[in-house]
């Protein structure tokens, strides 16, 4: 292997938060305003002749939504193997890195599920009502039921950033405890297939309110918390490259 690129192995880890910045804005402009799937505001108790009304309605518009929202999805994977390979080489946790990053794309496959059982709803919208409602509901308990996964990659993070006893650490300690704050609320989304109403279920408070925020703000952290410690392993780099030439000039 090439030193040079062994020694910058991190230098060109900021595209990993310019992908992660296109993730954020295919998914917004995606499900949230063309396709408006959330919040699915009385969706777990409605009928199914009110879910099919639902995808008969500006039903074009959802199809372009949900296109947009499964074309950027993927642009997150730049960033878990980013913080795998913080946490690996930078860190020294590999076993930590590598369930955090499973976990992670674990949860990224079953939200691409969550998106093609609501483009398959969205598909056909004269459907029998009720196989419209199943692909439906199955969506959502797809993606969120299975929120153990990222609670996971949470737990992950959690534990590297308060075992790295560095003189310097890489992540701030706060950064830890917003972690430890994840896990409680997000757990209620493993109970949705429970209730279809009332906070536990999927259009509840515990069943998506605080989950999905929990979600979003978790990674919005995790980027900025990343990009940071990027930033100081790029100058401890770059200083020890400067010494290093130094030392060979002197010689």
């Amino acid at each position: 292997m090439n030193k040079d690129n062994e020694k910058y192995r991190f230098q060109n880890a900021e595209y990993s938060i310019y992908s992660t910045g296109f993730f954020v804005f295919c998914v917004v402009l995606g499900v949230f305003v063309l396709a408006p799937m959330l919040p699915p505001l009385g969706q777990a108790s409605a009928s199914a002749g009110e879910i099919a009304a639902f995808y008969q309605e500006n039903n074009l518009m959802k199809k372009i939504g949900l296109s947009i929202a499964m074309f950027g999805l993927a642009f997150i994977i730049p960033l878990f193997v980013l913080m795998a390979e913080v946490m690996k080489r930078a860190m020294g946790m590999p076993i930590l890195a590598n369930v955090q990053l499973a976990s992670g794309i674990f949860g990224i496959l079953f939200t691409f599920m969550m998106l093609i059982f609501w483009g398959t709803a969205a598909f056909r919208p004269e459907r029998s009502v009720e196989i419209t409602q199943a692909l439906h509901d199955g969506g959502w308990l797809v993606a969120t039921w299975v929120g153990s996964a990222t609670l996971v990659q949470v737990m992950c993070i959690c534990i590297a950033v308060f075992k790295d006893q560095q003189a310097n650490p890489l992540f701030p300690r706060w950064f830890g405890y917003f972690c430890m704050w994840i896990i409680p609320l997000g757990a209620p989304a493993c109970v949705i297939n429970i209730f279809t109403q009332g906070p536990f279920a999927y259009d509840g408070l515990f069943g998506f309110w605080l989950p999905y925020i929990s979600l979003f703000a978790f990674f919005a952290v995790m980027m900025v918390a990343l990009w940071g410690a990027v930033k100081k392993l790029q100058g401890v780099e770059v200083s020890a490259s400067s010494k290093a030439n130094s030392s060979a000039y002197a010689s």
